[in-house]
């Protein structure tokens, strides 16, 4: 049957103006009235048996709020996997103005453009770029600076397409301009990198350079003219034996070639900073003895 063809690209939902493409209004009621369909929104429907999940909330939403709507903000950066904190409500941006009430959605109004919107899973939402735009006057510099690499490493921005898209004025537009103007040529490969950058700029050391070759391999942080490299040491990285084994050829080759490595884990980054920055600005003191 078409609704349930309907229904399992849209996690178990359909819409009433969809349903009346194929039925008539009476027999919409009879589905209700049976139980068949389960009323989610005024005009959007779950089918009984259909897994109720975070994702279909979401798709509801956007059904209910209609064509050009877009899940956004928190919402829009999960679906995007950019590491921003996990949202409390549902964000959903309207290109125009509408009646949506409800206790766990947040109704944006705002012009969309076409490169703004996206589907994740078939779930509509805004682009990694609006996105990092929306959620700059909500989230804290670290976890929006976090966001911001790891849509870079995915190639869904950048730093020039993020600095033309901010608006002069707009809530938070001057810290991430900050934080863009301070970003490396390439992005930095995990959270633990992000929280050591923001640590190692607030400190009188000699800028690093991020993701440094040496021979086949990069490092995430060098000082070139100190033989010098510090490598962030996480689990997600090394969390196996073969993946273990590689690094530590890896850190061998690089010690070979006349290098001097500094390890730092997400516990000294988070809890001695100051023992991290100890450590390296004696090493940076050694080399240049």
């Amino acid at each position: 049957m078409f609704e349930a063809d309907l229904a399992e690209r849209q996690y178990g939902l359909i819409t009433r103006a969809q349903a009346m493409a194929e039925m008539s209004p009476s027999a919409i009621d009879r589905r209700l009235k049976s139980g068949r369909w389960i009323r989610v929104f005024p005009s959007v429907y779950r089918l009984a048996g259909a897994p109720i999940t975070a994702r279909q909330r979401v798709m509801a939403v956007t059904l209910w709020a209609g064509d050009g709507a877009a899940a956004s903000h928190l919402v829009a950066g999960r679906l995007l996997r950019l590491e921003l904190p996990r949202p409390t409500w549902i964000d959903v941006t309207i290109p125009r103005c509408s009646s949506l009430s409800a206790p766990d959605v947040a109704v944006h109004r705002a012009p969309l453009a076409r490169t703004d919107r996206v589907f994740v899973d078939d779930i509509p939402c805004t682009a990694a770029t609006r996105t990092l735009v929306d959620c700059g006057p909500f989230v804290g510099d670290e976890a929006w600076e976090t966001a911001f690499e790891r849509a870079r490493r995915l190639g869904l921005t950048s730093v020039r397409v993020l600095a033309q898209r901010i608006g002069q004025g707009r809530a938070g537009s001057a810290t991430i301009r900050r934080i863009l103007a301070e970003a490396d040529k390439r992005p930095r490969e995990s959270r633990l990198e992000v929280k050591l950058a923001r640590v190692l700029r607030a400190t009188s050391l000699p800028r690093a350079v991020v993701q440094f070759p040496i021979g086949g391999y990069r490092v995430d942080f060098a000082w070139p003219e100190h033989a010098l490299v510090c490598e962030c040491d996480g689990f997600a990285w090394h969390g196996d034996r073969l993946s273990w084994k590689h690094d530590r050829r890896r850190i061998a080759a690089i010690e070979r070639a006349g290098w001097r490595v500094v390890h730092v884990t997400w516990e000294d980054v988070t809890q001695t900073p100051g023992d991290v920055i100890a450590r390296l600005a004696i090493a940076l003191q050694l080399s240049a003895a």
